[in-house]
């Protein structure tokens, strides 16, 4: 918590001298000396506040989700596959960003999962009663062991879902995204399905009428 006060303490200081700038902004550029390690030049509010926004404030709003508690985070793991996540309550959002070459294994029931900018990440979970966000990663496996009602998947590359048999009803939302697979049981067994890609989409006289495009061979 002494941390977070001085972390607390430093924003506001900076916010004040940020505040000093814009009211001397009609100076010419050159003339408005420096801001939290930002020289005065074209805009330099506008530079200033970046700064900030990539630091302290970024540092500020992580420290402030943490201690909320509804959070739980794992950022840049790499090679672990004893990740686990078992205290888990009906509220509570799975934030994973940046991880390589994990696997991380969620028990109990959370609110919603979000994959961030990881490559090579499995994950396993018994059941999300939101959704499971997949954005702008790589090489992507999901394990579905209880329920979920969608997953999402955004700007990915490699995303591959097994689904339980409690999980059938989920809808798979895509976009911008390649290699997708969804794997069904049967017969003590999966059988993957890949998810269309291409589309192709034709005027019927009244309506446009969007469908999957049948790979030619």
């Amino acid at each position: 918590m002494a941390n977070m006060q001085g972390l607390v303490e430093r924003l506001e200081r900076a916010v004040s001298r940020l505040e000093s700038l814009s009211a001397v902004s009609h100076r010419p550029p050159g003339d408005c000396g420096e801001v939290n390690g930002v020289s005065g030049g074209v805009a330099p509010s506008v530079e200033a506040f970046d700064k900030l926004m990539n630091s302290m404030v970024a540092e500020f709003l992580k420290n402030s989700r943490i201690l909320a508690g509804d959070v739980e985070t794992h950022e840049y793991q790499e090679d672990r596959n004893d990740l686990v996540i078992s205290e888990t309550e009906l509220k509570q959002v799975a934030y994973i960003f940046k991880c390589e070459k994990s696997t991380l294994q969620i028990k109990g029931k959370v609110n919603s999962i979000i994959i961030d900018n990881c490559k090579k990440l499995g994950l396993v979970f018994d059941n999300v009663v939101g959704i499971v966000e997949v954005i702008n990663s790589q090489d992507i496996q999901i394990q579905v062991m209880g329920r979920v009602p969608t997953i999402s998947i955004n700007k990915t590359e490699g995303c591959h879902i097994y689904l339980s048999e409690d999980a059938l009803g989920c809808e798979i939302v895509s976009a911008k995204s390649s290699e997708m697979n969804i794997l069904i049981p049967q017969d003590g067994d999966y059988r993957e399905f890949p998810v269309p890609e291409q589309f192709k989409t034709a005027w019927d006289g009244s309506k446009l009428i969007t469908e999957p495009a049948e790979i030619m061979a």
